[in-house]
């Protein structure tokens, strides 16, 4: 069912993909799937089934992640899958690794969603806003710009959610709160998940 992938000039991604893959191909996969498609900050959430209180749901987070890999590995790893419903999560990547700006990755955001649209037409699909970290708080105007951008679109064009799930992890000073946040000051902590899980049940329509 599912098509590894063959060896690219680069292996940035190749570990998580295949691990995603075998995890696919071992089963079993719940007859209407929830996909968590997105980079690291989905990857590391191993509790995310439980914290989400939903056996539906698939995590297909890989390292790295930036909605450009997410458009090339979208006919592996998502397509397959025939998710009912799609939670994005990239952003962070594009602009604190690839160098982009705020508008690029948004603009390069719409044509995954495009490829989102044509491959799997049905799908209700869920954009997390990017969160700002601590680490990375020199992109913070990148961050802010490209959120607004999104939120923007998928409000004016309807095919899409946004979820703002960076608010709750800034402080009343305005920065990013570090107790939510893992010792690298960029991944979140178990305490920075549950704050996104009760964010994300009390989104309607996204969870059963």
């Amino acid at each position: 069912m599912f098509d590894f992938p063959t060896p690219l000039a680069t292996n940035r991604f190749e570990d998580d993909i295949v691990g995603i893959l075998a995890r696919l191909q071992r089963g079993p996969l719940p007859k209407r799937p929830i996909a968590f498609y997105g980079s690291s900050s989905f990857r590391l959430w191993g509790t995310m089934q439980q914290d989400l209180q939903c056996l539906d749901i698939v995590n297909l987070g890989f390292g790295g992640g930036t909605n450009l890999s997410g458009r090339h590995y979208l006919p592996k790893l998502l397509t397959p899958l025939q998710p009912e419903k799609i939670v994005l999560y990239f952003g962070e990547n594009d602009i604190a690794n690839d160098g982009l700006t705020g508008q690029t990755t948004f603009e390069h955001l719409k044509a995954l969603l495009g490829d989102i649209r044509q491959g799997l037409p049905d799908a209700k699909v869920f954009v997390l806003g990017t969160k700002q970290s601590p680490t990375r708080w020199i992109y913070a105007d990148e961050v802010d710009g490209y959120n607004a951008l999104t939120k923007a679109w998928c409000s004016e064009s309807g095919q899409a959610s946004f979820i703002d799930v960076s608010a709750g992890l800034i402080g009343e000073n305005g920065r990013p709160m570090g107790r939510y946040y893992q010792s690298d000051f960029i991944h979140l902590n178990a305490g920075g998940y549950a704050l996104w899980a009760d964010i994300l049940r009390q989104v309607p329509g996204l969870l059963p």
